[in-house]
């Protein structure tokens, strides 16, 4: 055990605390909410841009130069 284990362990403590209450936050009555077709769409997107993503970097790397 090093000297920054106390310290790691109170700020994960402090995070963890921090987390539990946002998501207790999130189950209350007036908390926001997607309809399940705006949610279907989203992760399309989040899906498409991702393989875009993904196609650009190997085109990137497949012209790069070799000898930097």
């Amino acid at each position: 055990m090093n000297s920054y284990y106390p310290l790691a362990l109170l700020l994960a403590r402090q995070e963890q605390a921090a987390l539990s209450q946002h998501l207790a936050h999130s189950a209350l009555p007036t908390a926001p909410t997607l309809p399940d077709g705006k949610l279907q769409l989203r992760r399309r997107w989040l899906a498409l841009r991702g393989r875009a993503a993904t196609c650009l970097l190997r085109i990137a790397w497949a012209i790069e130069p070799l000898g930097h």
